[in-house]
């Protein structure tokens, strides 16, 4: 059973193996602890009182004092260093500040997706000139929607779901991803599988994260929490596709974590019950 005391232990173990304070993705990754389990016993911003509880100013109190300057310099020097546009992977193993979790949270709010366009906003901004080469490297933006646009996608395609069902009970998770693609592809969305960083099980339009899970048990709740909240590392937007739920009150208690936690400023997690 994971405790208070499990969790202490184990970011205790892994900050004197690499010498410093670890990150959240790399606490969650070597602990083996769910997200949603750290949540379940701190409650919000759970990983930044695990650290205060272990002696350390948590680092999103370090990233709330380190000024946007300050980390597009880096994306910067690192871009030319490397002669192409950082990876996240990149930008961890140079050991850049703040890490991809801490830049999505206030007061800065960037996806990792989003520092390309950020750097070139920032860069005309102040018409820093030593970057321009990097600049090159960024593809031109193109035209975005607007807001109630992309609004009334969202919402076609929340209805396409909700209103499909699968022609029969399914075996395995798999299966229902299979026959839940073919599904939107005959209704002519571009689809893609297993996608980014965070192995999404489908993207939609390149634009909207589906993430499909079956029978789900608390443990497999713990885990799809952990997920979700990867995904909106990448995506503004996750769509959840639940099939054959074996208990009403641990989906509904799921749903409020997700609302509670991660439903929050400009992200969206939809829950489909199937």
């Amino acid at each position: 059973m994971v405790s208070k005391e499990l969790c202490k232990e184990r970011y205790i173990k892994q900050r004197a193996q690499i010498g410093r304070k670890p990150s959240a993705d790399e606490f969650y990754s070597f602990s083996r602890i769910p997200e949603g389990q750290l949540v379940s016993l701190y409650g919000p911003a759970p990983y930044s009182k695990l650290q205060a509880e272990c002696g350390d100013i948590p680092n999103k109190l370090e990233m709330a004092r380190t000024p946007l300057d300050d980390i597009m310099r880096q994306y910067g020097d690192l871009a030319l260093e490397l002669r192409h546009l950082p990876s996240e992977p990149e930008w961890r193993h140079k050991g850049c500040r703040p890490a991809r979790a801490g830049l999505r949270k206030p007061p800065h709010n960037i996806l990792w997706s989003q520092m390309p366009t950020r750097f070139r906003q920032w860069v005309e901004a102040g018409k820093k000139e030593r970057y321009q080469e990097v600049l090159a490297l960024i593809p031109q933006p193109i035209e975005t929607r607007s807001h109630s646009t992309t609004s009334i996608v969202l919402a076609k395609l929340l209805t396409e779901i909700r209103q499909w069902s699968p022609a029969r009970r399914r075996n395995t998770e798999g299966e229902y991803k299979i026959e839940l693609r073919k599904h939107l592809e005959s209704r002519h969305y571009e689809i893609n599988e297993e996608f980014g960083e965070s192995k999404l099980d489908l993207v939609v339009s390149k634009r909207y994260a589906v993430e499909t899970k079956k029978d789900p048990q608390l443990s497999d709740y713990d885990r799809l929490f952990g997920q979700i909240a990867r995904h909106l590392q990448q995506h503004l937007v996750v769509i959840v596709v639940i099939f054959d739920v074996p208990s009403e009150d641990k989906f509904d208690n799921f749903k409020k974590l997700v609302d509670t936690h991660l439903n929050v400023n400009e992200f969206t997690v939809e829950i489909v019950k199937k």
